[in-house]
């Protein structure tokens, strides 16, 4: 995720790379891994930096935008991409909770789907490490896109770390 977003779509300079620098990211040393705590304090970063003038709700969704747009140009996110044409949007909200785990799989998260029907998906989400889930309905629109469907995704933040996730879609 550091990877995607960072180095392959925002290639943050100055300040904002200072302060990635003291959240527990540098580029220029960048580690596989990282602790969860350190991502959710370098999106809040990039929030402050990049959007500052948006709410938190709307500058997190962009961040997802860009997650998702610089993961699909990893290796890995290559590989999702092939597979997008051969999916419809609910095969994809399904396997959701696997793509999310590929860019953090220590958070803990669970994604339960209590509405599964034709053109709606409503997913619970528990996210411990308290990923705004205008983060992840930023990360689902970029996906949706390539559908070429009409779609919205509403959020509604139960808690810090519980969301519910209300999906809806057209052709």
């Amino acid at each position: 995720m550091f990877e995607a977003l960072f180095d392959r779509r925002l290639k943050p300079t100055a300040t904002f790379a200072e302060e990635l620098k003291f959240a527990g990211y540098d580029p220029a040393t960048a580690v596989p891994t990282y602790p969860t705590e350190v991502w959710i304090t370098c999106l809040e970063v990039t929030r402050r930096n990049l959007y500052p003038t948006l709410t938190p709700a709307d500058a997190y969704r962009r961040i997802g935008h860009e997650a998702t747009e610089g993961f699909l140009e990893t290796l890995v996110g290559k590989m999702v991409l092939v597979a997008i044409p051969f999916m419809t949007p609910a095969t994809f909200v399904r396997r959701l909770a696997n793509y999310l785990r590929l860019g953090r799989n220590d958070a803990g998260l669970t994604f339960d789907l209590v509405r599964d029907e034709p053109g709606a998906i409503d997913a619970v989400v528990h996210n411990p490490a308290a990923v705004p889930g205008t983060y992840v309905a930023g990360l689902i629109d970029t996906a949706m896109m390539r559908f070429k469907v009409k779609w919205t995704i509403e959020v509604e933040q139960k808690s810090a770390t519980d969301y519910t996730l209300a999906i809806r879609w057209l052709p």
